[in-house]
C-alpha cells in the first residue's frame, strides 16, 4: 500500500463496511444522510471518497483505492452537504495518496447536538454497513440522552438563580419594612410639629384680625374726616376755573379789539394764510390737467379762472364745515 496514505485510511481500507465505516466510489455517492447517520451514532465514523469495495484473499470486504476528482470545489460540495444538516453537522476533510490516485477521507465526529436530520426533515442513523430510518421512539430516547443532562443542569441552574433571587426579594422586604417604621415614626413628629405650628399660627391670625379690625375702624374715620375735607376743596378748586374761564374769554375779546383798532392781521391768520398759499401752489398742476381734460380748448387766463373758483368754493366749503376754527384763532 502506498505510502502517501496516512495510517488512518489504511486501517479504514483494511476494515469491511459498517458501523464506523463507508466507502464512495465518488463524490456523487455522498448524501447528506450519510453525514445525519454518522453524526446521530454513538462513534461518528469516517467515510472514503474514491474508493470501491473489494475483496482480500481470504474473500473478506476492504477497500480498493480508484481515486476521485480533486479540488477546492470538491471540498465545498461536501462542506455544502454538511451545512445541509439540521443542525449542521461537523466534519474533518483530508486529502490521501495526492501524488497516486487521490481520494478523500472524511470524519465525522458524533454529534453534540443529536438528534440531527437532513434540510427535508429525515432523521437517519448509522446501522450495520447502512443508514437506518430513526423511529419515533427512538429519537425521543435519543433526545433524552443527549438533552437529559443539559436539561436538569438547566433546571439546577434555574432553581439555583431563583432561590436567590428569593433571598434578594425577603431582603429587601426587610429592608422595605425598616423603612416603613421609620416613615412612621418621622411621619408622627412631622405631625406633632404641624399641629403645635397651626396652633400657634391660629393665635397669631386671631391677634392680626383683631389689629386688623381696629385698623380698619381707624381708617374708616380717617376716610370721613378726608372725604369732607376732599368735597370742599373740590368745590373751590370748581369756582377758581369759571373765574379762570371768564378771564380768558375778556382777554380774547380785548386782544382782537386791539388788533382790529390798529387793523394789524391776527398770527394765526397770517399763518393759514400762508399755508393756503403754498397748498395752492402745490394743487395747481394737478387741478389744471384735469381743468384741461374737462375744457381742452381753455386758454391761460381761463384755467386760472377756473381753478380760482374750484379753490374759493373748496374753501368755503372747508370753513362752512369748520366755522369754530374762527373762533379760535386768538393768542
Amino acid at each position: 500500500m502506498s505510502e502517501n496514505i496516512s495510517n488512518r485510511a489504511k486501517t479504514i481500507l483494511n476494515k469491511e463496511e459498517g458501523y464506523d465505516v463507508d466507502y464512495k466510489r465518488d463524490l456523487k455517492g455522498l448524501s447528506v444522510d450519510d453525514l445525519v447517520a454518522f453524526a446521530n451514532s454513538s462513534t461518528g465514523g469516517a467515510i472514503l471518497i474514491g474508493v470501491d469495495e473489494d475483496k482480500d484473499d481470504k474473500g473478506r470486504q476492504v477497500g480498493k483505492v480508484v481515486g476521485c476528482k480533486i479540488g477546492d470545489n470538491e471540498k465545498l460540495a461536501i462542506v455544502q452537504k454538511a451545512n445541509n444538516c439540521r443542525p449542521p453537522v461537523d466534519v474533518e476533510i483530508f486529502l490521501e495518496n495526492e501524488a497516486e490516485t487521490p481520494f478523500y477521507r472524511i470524519e465525522i465526529p458524533t454529534g453534540e447536538f443529536k438528534p440531527y436530520s437532513t434540510h427535508k426533515g429525515t432523521y437517519v442513523i448509522r446501522g450495520d454497513a447502512s443508514n437506518l430510518p430513526l423511529s419515533r421512539d427512538k429519537l425521543l430516547h435519543m433526545f433524552l440522552n443527549e438533552q437529559g443532562e443539559t436539561f436538569i443542569n438547566r433546571f439546577k441552574q434555574a432553581t439555583e438563580d431563583l432561590e436567590e433571587s428569593i433571598d434578594d426579594t425577603n431582603r429587601k422586604l426587610d429592608m422595605f419594612d425598616q423603612t416603613i417604621d421609620n416613615l412612621q415614626w418621622e411621619l408622627s413628629s412631622d405631625i406633632e410639629n404641624i399641629t403645635d405650628n397651626l396652633d400657634n399660627l391660629t393665635d397669631n391670625v386671631e391677634q392680626e384680625f383683631s389689629s386688623i379690625v381696629e385698623s380698619v375702624r381707624n381708617t374708616e374715620s380717617l376716610a370721613d374726616e378726608s372725604l369732607n375735607y376732599t368735597m370742599e376743596t373740590v368745590g373751590e378748586i370748581i369756582d377758581k376755573i369759571k373765574d379762570l374761564d371768564l378771564d380768558i374769554n375778556e382777554t380774547k375779546l380785548v386782544t382782537n379789539s386791539i388788533l382790529e383798532h390798529l387793523g394789524i392781521e391776527h398770527p394765526y391768520t397770517t399763518n393759514y394764510k400762508s399755508q393756503i398759499s403754498g397748498l395752492v401752489k402745490v394743487a395747481f398742476s394737478s387741478w389744471k390737467d384735469i381743468i384741461i381734460r374737462d375744457n381742452p380748448s381753455a386758454n391761460k387766463e381761463q384755467i386760472i379762472s377756473e381753478y380760482k373758483k374750484k379753490k374759493i368754493e373748496m374753501f368755503t366749503e372747508f370753513y362752512e364745515k369748520n366755522a369754530y376754527l374762527s373762533e379760535q384763532m386768538i393768542f
